[in-house]
């Protein structure tokens, strides 16, 4: 997806959805095998056979290595560097031999490595790069020149735990699709200009704020993914969250004094996914403006199919609202962990 590679009938469709009628190709055609499907991602295995074939078709352009001190050929377009035993001090001339790389994927760099990566005379050789994965890395800052990367549709930070602050520039990478910095707890706030980010699909994040307003976020039509994570001075999420007609999952976890979801929540017509989990101090309150008897108007547009709470020791019933706009649609539920729930409500289209 983030290389383009994915073609469409339809050139409204969105790129993961396209992504996943790939996915289902390969799968029917049993290229893929043991599929299983988690909240955010699927596991999936390939066949030794299939794999051979692969890497035997790949192996000019694509390589997997766990030194800095292996040589990199001018026609690798996508490099991984996993478990490294060496030195950051080799990590200097292994990125200066880089070509124009398309993908780079550096989990757990030290400290001296990703400054050597981040550096300012890296910019050149990465203008062509699509896809950034930093994850667990360990650099403090990352630099205002990130946001020239304009053809960068794919970009991982998280559990990037000695960060303290995302540069503005951020938002300057208008063709990015997903953004992820979920772990990052140092991060004091976000950055002020995500309505930018119009193209963004998939966004996950972790925050010192006490909220998230002012930021834009709600300006993000084309957002599909929000997973808000860890954050443990969020009290609130933010205003205009309504205006996100496209988000199909949400989820919020771990922000232990988060006291209220925003009223717009039960207007979220393409919601299908609902996951809350531990969030001690929140109570599932219903929306401002709601009816005791709704209309049959109300219920129209609303699509929840799969809800999830855990760990919820506030809530003691589930919103009337949600109870009454999800009773045709939803299909999977599981509540767990939610001590003072008195009473669980009848739904005739579970699986």
């Amino acid at each position: 997806m983030a290389h383009g590679l994915l073609e469409s009938s339809d050139e409204n469709e969105n790129p993961f959805d396209t992504g996943r009628q790939y996915l289902n190709e390969l799968l029917s055609r049993s290229l893929f095998q043991d599929f299983d499907v988690a909240f955010l991602y699927s596991v999936f295995k390939m066949h030794d056979l299939l794999h051979d074939l692969a890497l035997l078709v790949a192996k000019n352009e694509c390589r997997l290595v766990n030194t800095f001190k292996h040589n990199i050929a001018p026609s690798i377009r996508h490099l991984c560097l996993i478990n490294s035993n060496s030195s950051d001090e080799s990590a200097s001339d292994f990125l200066g031999k880089l070509g124009h790389v398309r993908t780079l994927r550096f989990p757990n760099m030290g400290k001296t490595a990703t400054s050597k990566f981040l550096d300012k005379n890296c910019l050149s050789r990465f203008q062509p790069l699509r896809v950034l994965d930093l994850f667990e890395s360990a650099f403090e800052v990352l630099p205002n020149w990130i946001g020239n990367l304009k053809h960068l549709r794919f970009l991982n930070l998280c559990d990037c735990r000695h960060i303290k602050k995302l540069p503005n520039s951020i938002c300057e990478l208008q063709n990015l699709l997903s953004l992820g910095f979920a772990g990052c707890d140092q991060i004091e706030e976000l950055p002020k200009d995500m309505r930018k980010m119009t193209r963004l699909i998939f966004l996950s994040l972790t925050t010192k704020q006490r909220d998230l307003n002012g930021h834009g976020l709600e300006h993000l039509k084309s957002l599909q993914f929000l997973i808000i994570w860890g954050c443990d001075h969020l009290e609130y999420l933010f205003e205009g969250i309504q205006n996100l007609t496209s988000l199909h999952t949400l989820g919020v976890a771990s922000c232990k004094n988060l006291v209220s979801l925003p009223r717009g929540l039960n207007n979220l017509t393409a919601l299908q996914t609902l996951v809350i989990g531990i969030c001690e101090k929140l109570v599932l309150s219903e929306p401002l403006g709601f009816k005791e008897k709704e209309d049959e108007d109300d219920h129209q547009g609303f699509n929840l199919q799969s809800l999830e709470t855990t760990n919820l020791p506030k809530m003691e019933a589930l919103p009337r609202w949600l109870l009454r706009r999800s009773s045709n649609t939803l299909k999977n539920v599981m509540i767990k962990d939610c001590e003072n729930l008195t009473a669980s409500p009848e739904w005739h289209n579970l699986t």
